[in-house]
């Protein structure tokens, strides 16, 4: 039997990848070609070094397109080869250009993949979806809420949560197991993709902060950042949100539940900008809550901070903590730790940041 994997040229969907076939799992991925690209090379050019001897099947498919793309004979197969979903494919900007297609990919397509496959030997569907389907809400968010009058702060949050629920709704009709995931922002060496996005916006502040760093005291101007500094900072690494999809996709006692995967006792932007400008050796950054104290006369350097964070300012404002009782229990029952954000661990997220682009810069002299 094989595990079926969507999106996985995405951030973090090539994670889960490469995580089964280190582990000498079957997997089948489902992967669109684009333009002149097949969905084969987008793979392998996405995965980078896949271990030998792997299992690695590409199927080309597309959620959003009828039938999701697959012919009569490949439904026959898959049905009678697949047990096991792990669903982390789907456009995450948060405003779509159409909505017909973001609508299709999202919700319909896997619908259409699911209920195809539980025709045949389909038992587990994991769904990885966002912490922030809470939308606008403040305060403690436990796992076990879904739909509970909250406002969005986007489209991407809206169409999330109702795919979860439509996802669940189709399993219990076809008694397919779904598992809900839910990750906070999700943090680490991101491809330039759209999946991407958040984790490379977070990059190139740290890239922003080290060459305000470098630059001579006298020449060095304040720097005021639109964040509430008393709320949490809810990122969450890469690797950890991977790791605990392969350990949690197949155990009997995660079935039907909904997780938050998050780090233990997120910081505060106060304390998380601390950690980073203590590595940096860089001083005169604040934060500033822009409901209580707009950004008056920003500098050249603020605005261009200000600009580079504009996509996430609700979310730099939203002071939220996503309970993960659920989530420390069973992780803890198959020996995964939960990570914590401390200074060597923000550390290590500095030095990813600094050594990407030190790599990105070698690259471009090399072919200048």
């Amino acid at each position: 039997m094989s595990i079926l994997v969507t999106g996985a040229t995405g951030f973090i969907g090539r994670q889960v990848v490469r995580r089964l076939l280190a582990a000498r799992r079957a997997v089948l991925v489902l992967a669109r070609a684009s333009d002149s690209v097949s969905a084969i090379e987008r793979v392998v050019a996405a995965l980078g070094d896949v271990p030998l001897g792997a299992d690695l099947d590409v199927l080309e498919g597309d959620l959003a397109a009828p039938d999701c793309g697959l012919a009569p004979a490949t439904w026959q197969r898959l049905r009678a080869t697949i047990e096991t979903v792990i669903h982390c494919a789907g456009d995450t900007r948060f405003e779509p250009d159409a909505m017909g297609p973001y609508v299709a990919g999202h919700v319909h397509g896997p619908l259409r993949l699911l209920e195809g496959l539980a025709r045949g030997r389909l038992a587990r569907w994991a769904q990885l979806s966002t912490a922030f389907v809470c939308g606008r809400r403040s305060g403690t968010i436990l796992e076990s809420e879904g739909k509970v009058g909250q406002a969005f702060h986007n489209t991407y949050e809206r169409i999330k949560l109702e795919a979860e629920r439509a996802i669940r709704a189709a399993g219990a009709e076809w008694r397919v197991d779904v598992r809900v995931f839910r990750p906070s922002i999700v943090i680490g060496a991101a491809p330039a993709t759209a999946g991407g996005t958040p984790s490379n916006l977070f990059f190139d502040f740290l890239r922003m902060l080290a060459a305000f760093a470098a630059l001579p005291d006298r020449a060095r101007p304040r720097l005021r950042v639109p964040a509430a500094p008393h709320a949490r900072f809810n990122i969450v690494p890469v690797d950890h949100v991977a790791r605990a999809l392969v350990a949690l996709a197949e155990r009997s006692d995660c079935a039907g539940q909904t997780l938050h995967l998050v780090v233990r006792d997120a910081p505060t932007q106060a304390a998380m900008l601390r950690m980073i400008t203590d590595r940096l050796g860089v001083h005169g950054v604040r934060l500033v809550d822009a409901h209580r104290e707009p950004l008056e006369e920003p500098s050249p350097v603020e605005r261009a901070v200000a600009q580079t964070l504009e996509p996430y300012c609700a979310y730099l404002n939203q002071d939220v903590r996503f309970d993960d009782t659920i989530a420390a229990r069973l992780l803890a029952r198959c020996g995964v730790e939960r990570p914590c954000l401390t200074p060597a661990a923000v550390h290590d997220l500095i030095d990813q940041a600094l050594g990407a682009a030190r790599s990105r810069e070698a690259l471009r002299q090399c072919t200048d």
